[in-house]
């Protein structure tokens, strides 16, 4: 009994809790670990989307450049002596390639929607660009027919049909003895097997062909469609922000006296563009050799002996501002860029990272030599 006794009374080791301190300090530690990671975490996706930031401006620009060298690299082919359209009623000789200057006025003021006055110091661009299969097979969509009979007027051609079914809205159609060509506003053909004759709006005009010293059209020019195109920097309505924009042009003068017009309404070929500049290399002296070519900022209409190259200049932007770890718009660096000739006005940085893309194109459709 006395041994159960003494088991009985020994006293049991009692369980320890957290004491208030020791809650309050693990409560605090926890906070600033969480805290930290929270700060790590957000800087980390806000240099993510600074970095998608920066890779978008690049896309934006190269996608809108490489657009604009793809057809610049196309036009004036079988035009390298020019290009004869009817303006005013009077046949006058045109550069298949030429635009305004955002800092000109007359003709060399650059031209936006409707071919109104540019206010934004954008430069534009027009264009005479052959359909890619003109030189595929004869009566196939897209392809030259050939003319079979010399003068002015109507043309009576090889091919006993339209080019591609239906006839477009506003057909443009160029005759190219492959030096000089004449612009055609296609009205209607009219078969007459083996052979066809293509009307056109301007064959009242006297005199009216691409070689007029020659007496008009000759046996063996080709026919083929084309499209004038026209770029610029316009407003996007869907997001109210800047964009490259084209235009298809037809022929008629334009508020600044130029022989083409805006036919319908732009569409955007790159969103968040917001500058084109384009300078013109001239070689004045017939050298051949591109390093002493003169560029000059904007190129009238009028035929322009000598031009062989383009310099195509876009700045874009990505889609949403850059910001900084503390989710505040950077102000210090992210302001817009002169290019060529044009230099912003000042205004407070808006947090937009800029990407210029700017590439030289040789025009080879427009000397002769390598035709």
């Amino acid at each position: 009994m006395r041994i159960r006794s003494k088991l009985r009374s020994k006293p049991r080791a009692h369980a320890r809790g957290m004491t208030l301190l020791e809650t309050m300090v693990a409560a605090a530690l926890t906070t600033i670990i969480l805290a930290a990671a929270t700060a790590l975490l957000l800087a980390g996706g806000r240099v993510v989307h600074n970095t998608e930031h920066v890779a978008d401006s690049h896309d934006h620009a190269r996608l809108a450049g490489e657009t604009l060298l793809s057809a610049v690299r196309q036009a004036g082919a079988g035009m390298s002596e020019g290009l004869w359209v009817v303006s005013g009623g009077v046949p006058q000789r045109l550069n298949p390639v030429f635009g305004g200057d955002g800092a000109g006025s007359g003709v060399l003021a650059a031209t936006t929607t409707g071919n109104q006055p540019g206010e934004d110091g954008s430069d534009d661009l027009w264009l005479v660009v052959p359909d890619r299969n003109y030189l595929g097979r004869d009566c196939a969509p897209g392809a030259a027919m050939t003319v079979v009979k010399p003068g002015t007027g109507a043309l009576e051609v090889n091919c006993a049909g339209t080019f591609a079914g239906a006839a477009p809205a506003n057909p443009m159609l160029v005759a190219s003895n492959m030096k000089s060509a004449a612009l055609l506003t296609q009205t209607s053909v009219s078969s007459t097997p083996p052979t066809a004759t293509v009307n056109f709006l301007e064959s009242g005009v006297s005199g009216f062909s691409n070689a007029p010293h020659k007496g008009g059209f000759q046996k063996g020019d080709l026919v083929y469609p084309v499209r004038l195109l026209h770029f610029f920097i316009g407003t996007n309505a869907r997001n109210g922000r800047r964009a490259l924009m084209r235009a298809e042009g037809i022929p008629g003068g334009d508020v600044s006296g130029r022989p083409f017009v805006d036919m319908g309404d732009p569409v955007v070929v790159q969103d968040f563009v917001e500058d084109f500049q384009v300078t013109f290399g001239i070689d004045a002296t017939n050298t051949g050799d591109p390093t002493r070519y003169d560029f000059q900022h904007g190129l009238q209409p009028e035929y322009t002996p000598g031009l062989r190259s383009v310099r195509i200049s876009v700045v874009a932007t990505g889609r949403s501002p850059r910001r900084d770890n503390q989710n505040q718009t950077v102000l210090s660096e992210d302001l817009p860029i002169a290019v060529e000739n044009h230099t912003p006005a000042a205004a407070p940085a808006d947090g937009y990272f800029r990407s210029l893309f700017s590439r030289r194109a040789e025009l080879p459709n427009l000397a002769a030599a390598s035709l």
